[in-house]
């Protein structure tokens, strides 16, 4: 069992690192309106976008780091841990996969944009 736990902790803690990078991606340089958790909006306005995900993930990971080693050492918390770490993987597997389809569809978006505007300015040059 021990060996699952740390696993799920592991592997919540990488997706919480993913989930700070994809935000910024998607979020960067200051489109602070795509951000849909309106706490984690309101930090990245009033902090910025650098420092409130750094501030966001260490508390983040924080949070989840104490309640993993408060709990894993006692067997009766064992399967409340194990739950709550399935249910935290599966929900920040579905945060990151969105965070990753949005940036794929915003740099779709920008790649298409300049083309436009390549062409535009080599229609402008044969005039």
């Amino acid at each position: 069992m021990l060996t699952t736990l740390v696993a799920l902790y592991s592997i919540l803690v990488a997706l919480n690192l993913l989930d700070g990078f994809s935000t910024w991606q998607v979020l960067k340089p200051n489109h602070y309106h795509r951000e849909r958790n309106p706490v984690a909006r309101w930090m990245f306005i009033k902090l910025g976008l650098t420092r409130g995900l750094v501030l966001a993930e260490v508390l983040w990971i924080g949070f989840i780091s104490a309640v993993f080693f408060l709990t894993f050492t006692h067997p009766v918390w064992n399967v409340a841990l194990l739950v709550l770490l399935c249910v935290g993987v599966l929900v920040f597997l579905r945060v990151v996969s969105g965070n990753f389809r949005a940036w794929q569809s915003i740099r779709q978006r920008e790649e298409l944009l300049a083309g436009k505007q390549q062409k535009e300015e080599a229609d402008v040059g044969h005039a």
